[in-house]
């Protein structure tokens, strides 16, 4: 296991990264991923496989792009077939950036793109893409232990939770510090009608900033060598405040995941537009494969730098 810590990134000083940690090619893509195999943590109707599982039923693919998607054909009702992918390699601050060309929508649905330090939430958890059902907009959120809060101030996002204690007073539990992106493009089927776009998370010693750039919108330097985020303008979400963002988030795995119903997806089915389809959110995911074609991850590219 690799454990990047990119010191260089540690300050808030505004310079381009110039060195690239990680280049997560489509080509050989799962190569750099692990692939969980056990019980949700969230208690979706999930059943995660391998990755020789997953490529003989065409759940995954790589290429020219890497696709990311679940069982779209059986009836499933121990729960539906998909994969949950956890980087090898360990990162401590830098700049994550994602370009995706179509993301997981659709009733029953709960993707996600993130990173998580072991011993959770001790080492924290950074939500860079998440959403349930047919939302509209993307939800951001850190998760930590106690003592971490921050302003609110200096994004774009709406701004629904700012102390970042998963058992925080007032908030609902593991609700951590969030924020949503009221932007229709930036999450499901309007992101994906767009043709995607990119996803940015820099993380150092000072602040986590998450941006969001539609198709069509995209800073040249993002996917090019050496990016500055300094010239990209106010982010959807920025985190500081009063956390010591050092100590509350160390040594984290990238991860990928589509699960269904669970701990949120499932908890909101009855408010969720789709409660009219099935009873529960479990019997309509178990009985309808066929709903499940939009469920899927493309990735054009996934870079971490640090400067």
């Amino acid at each position: 296991m690799k454990l990047f810590s990119l010191l260089a990134a540690a300050g808030g000083a505004n310079a381009a990264y110039t060195v690239l940690a990680t280049n997560y090619s489509p080509s050989n893509f799962f190569d750099y991923f692990a692939f969980y195999t056990g019980a949700d943590p969230t208690n979706g109707f999930v059943q995660y496989i391998g990755r020789d599982s997953a490529v003989n039923q065409g759940i995954i693919s790589q290429g020219n792009t890497a696709y990311i998607g679940v069982d779209k054909t059986n009836v499933a009702n121990n729960g539906r077939q998909s994969v949950r992918l956890e980087s090898k390699a360990r990162y401590t601050r830098g700049l994550y950036v994602l370009d995706l060309a179509h993301m997981p929508t659709g009733c029953g649905t709960w993707p996600a793109f993130w990173t998580l330090g072991d011993n959770w939430p001790n080492n924290g958890e950074i939500d860079v893409i998440e959403g349930v059902h047919e939302q509209i907009g993307n939800n951001v959120a850190l998760h930590t232990s106690d003592g971490c809060t921050v302003s609110g101030s200096g994004q774009t996002g709406q701004v629904l939770t700012t102390n970042c204690y998963v058992s925080a007073p007032n908030q609902s539990s593991n609700q951590g510090c969030a924020s949503h992106d009221n932007r229709a493009n930036s999450y499901g089927g309007a992101f994906n009608s767009n043709g995607g776009g990119v996803y940015a998370m820099e993380w150092n010693s000072d602040f986590i900033k998450v941006w969001f750039f539609p198709r069509g919108s995209i800073p040249a330097d993002a996917l090019a060598g050496n990016p500055e985020p300094a010239n990209w303008g106010t982010p959807v979400a920025m985190y500081q405040g009063s956390c010591n963002i050092n100590s509350k988030f160390n040594a984290h795995r990238i991860i990928f995941n589509i699960t269904f119903c669970g701990d949120w997806a499932g908890s909101v089915w009855g408010s969720s537009g789709c409660q009219s389809r099935a009873a529960t959110c479990n019997e309509y995911v178990a009985a309808n494969p066929g709903a499940f074609s939009e469920a899927y991850f493309r990735v054009n590219s996934l870079k971490v730098w640090s400067s």
